[in-house]
């Protein structure tokens, strides 16, 4: 993508902020191009976790060891920047589900080599974890954007443009061949007594205290419907996930709900089409805070013809499906 003039990024939802932040310090020129009426999107929705353990087996989570220590960098700095507070570290409490999970966990923590792990009797701590207060970062960022002349409040109807749209850019025909498999989750955000504060607790869900004896719990994941109504479906199955990780007794302040832009590989689509102007900073699906930050560095530093993307993200492994 020729860059004669200023880089358009389209969609100001957490990829396209990420991404924009890292153009601005690198000095590279750009305009962010959001409609001020309110898409619907997954950012609003976020849960925000950035967590290095996957899974039941207690995994590494791909890429852990490059990716959370940028992000224990890029956050802090942009919060500098801001003025704002909206990174969180906390630990994460992963409890046994029951006896047998216990103890074929145990009879395999040697297998386990990452250090992120701490072992109690009953769970485990994980530690490099925490959350990210997306709604605040990126209000605070459009006006910084805004302060700077670089937020455009309009829709962007070309094709000359890096394109940030989310779970929308399938319909995009520049994207429409690209393997999405977007997924649609519920959170809700209450009042409540009974869980920690100081602490993630995540047991077939996730209750993150937001302060003050508010609590986001999520989250629902739906591969079907796609509207932007919350479900009483999703509100039974999310007061089911609070139960099990003992929580009776709460108020309902609100239940939302996003698209993740997910990936039939799970891995983001990053780079320029290799056929038109145009490129594409999306899929990043339910990992979005820990991929995001990593990976608008490394893209930045191959538009700089410092290095290469990631050969997993690249766009490149999808030139294939491109009709000339």
């Amino acid at each position: 993508m020729k860059n004669d003039k200023p880089f358009i990024i389209v969609g100001q939802g957490l990829a396209g902020t990420i991404l924009a932040h890292h153009f601005l310090e690198a000095g590279i020129s750009f305009e962010i191009w959001d409609s001020p009426v309110t898409h619907f999107n997954s950012s609003q929705a976020a849960g925000g976790i950035f967590n290095p353990v996957t899974g039941r087996k207690l995994e590494q989570t791909w890429l852990a060891d490059e990716l959370f220590p940028y992000l224990f960098e890029f956050y802090p700095r942009l919060e500098a920047i801001l003025e704002t507070r909206f990174f969180y570290p906390m630990p994460l409490f992963r409890p046994f589900a029951n006896e047998e999970m216990r103890s074929w966990l145990i009879e395999r923590k040697d297998q386990i080599h990452h250090g992120y792990l701490r072992w109690e009797s009953t769970g485990v701590w994980v530690e490099k974890a925490g959350w990210v207060d997306v709604v605040t970062l990126l209000r605070v960022s459009r006006e910084y954007f805004a302060s700077k002349g670089l937020l455009v409040e309009s829709e962007y109807t070309g094709n000359q443009a890096i394109f940030c749209e989310g779970f929308h850019g399938q319909q995009n025909p520049l994207w429409a061949s690209l393997p999405f498999l977007p997924a649609k989750g519920e959170l809700m955000e209450i009042t409540s007594d009974e869980p920690p504060e100081d602490y993630i607790l995540n047991k077939n869900g996730f209750i993150v205290p937001l302060g003050s004896r508010h609590f986001k719990v999520g989250a629902t994941y739906g591969w079907k419907e796609f509207t932007n109504e919350t479900t009483p479906e999703a509100l039974e199955e999310l007061t089911k996930k609070l139960a099990l990780m003992g929580v009776e007794d709460f108020e309902l302040v609100q239940q939302k709900t996003g698209i993740r832009p997910a990936t039939q590989d799970r891995r983001p689509f990053v780079g320029f089409h290799s056929q038109v102007d145009a490129g594409i900073f999306n899929g990043f699906g339910s990992k979005g805070v820990s991929l995001m930050p990593y990976f608008a560095k490394q893209w930045t530093d191959e538009i700089l013809e410092k290095s290469t993307v990631h050969p997993e993200v690249s766009i490149r492994r999808f030139y294939h499906l491109f009709s000339v």
